[in-house]
């Protein structure tokens, strides 16, 4: 049986992405009762299906509108469940479990609202970031992620960013992988943690190599890798 809240979802990020008028469905979305919701989204599984699309959809809608891409993230123009919220709060407060945006993914943020605590996940899956960066990348595979097929769709979410975001120099013996993978370590499991994703999904070697994240001054050798 579908659940109605996560096929919404899926359906309002379908019609944003063929750049159509979805105000009928984001009004369905105002008016949820919370307690439905919640009772809805029961699970982690369900929890991350409906706010990965929702991000992703609400990301297109209000990137369209306004030229500034940095405030886009902080503007509470996501109305579910009579509550505003921002794409921030769904990303750090909602999928990564009540987190500060700023501090490596180690502290947490007390002064969530009661609706964003309600709703949070019960544990933070460090995939989901590659599940919303991924909307800015062309020839994404994922149309839209459903709850029965999740943990296939945010492995291979995961194999595809990396993939495409992560460039090998064997000559200089460098490794240049994206910045959030810095930003949010501590997510990850730390920082040996994310050398280890690395290798993992791009099977190969990196002793002796040192790894750059994009856009920093930060460089971290990798050294043996266990």
């Amino acid at each position: 049986m579908k659940n109605y809240h996560t096929s919404l979802s899926q359906e309002i990020l379908l019609i944003a992405k063929s750049q159509e008028d979805t105000s009928s469905l984001r009004r369905q979305l105002f008016y949820i009762r919370q307690s439905k919701l919640e009772k809805s989204l029961d699970t982690d599984d369900l929890k991350k299906t409906f706010w990965i699309n929702i991000y992703n959809a609400f990301y297109l809608i209000i990137s369209k509108d306004t030229p500034d891409h940095l405030s886009i993230y902080k503007w509470k123009r996501i109305k579910i469940a009579r509550s505003q919220f921002s794409l921030d709060d769904i990303e750090h407060g909602i999928l990564r479990k009540l987190k500060f945006k700023l501090g490596f993914g180690f502290f947490t943020n007390p002064f969530y609202s009661n609706a964003i605590k309600m709703l949070s996940v019960n544990q933070l899956d460090y995939r989901i970031h590659f599940a919303l960066r991924s909307i800015t990348l062309e020839n994404t595979l994922i149309d839209y992620y459903d709850c029965e097929n999740i943990e296939k769709q945010l492995k291979q979410v995961t194999h595809d960013f990396i993939h495409s975001e992560t460039q090998m120099d064997s000559t200089l013996k460098l490794v240049r992988t994206s910045k959030f993978l810095l930003l949010y370590f501590r997510d990850f499991g730390g920082m040996s943690a994310v050398k280890n994703l690395l290798r993992r999904t791009l099977k190969t070697d990196f002793k002796g190599y040192t790894i750059q994240f994009k856009n920093t001054e930060k460089i971290e050798k990798i050294g043996n890798v266990s």
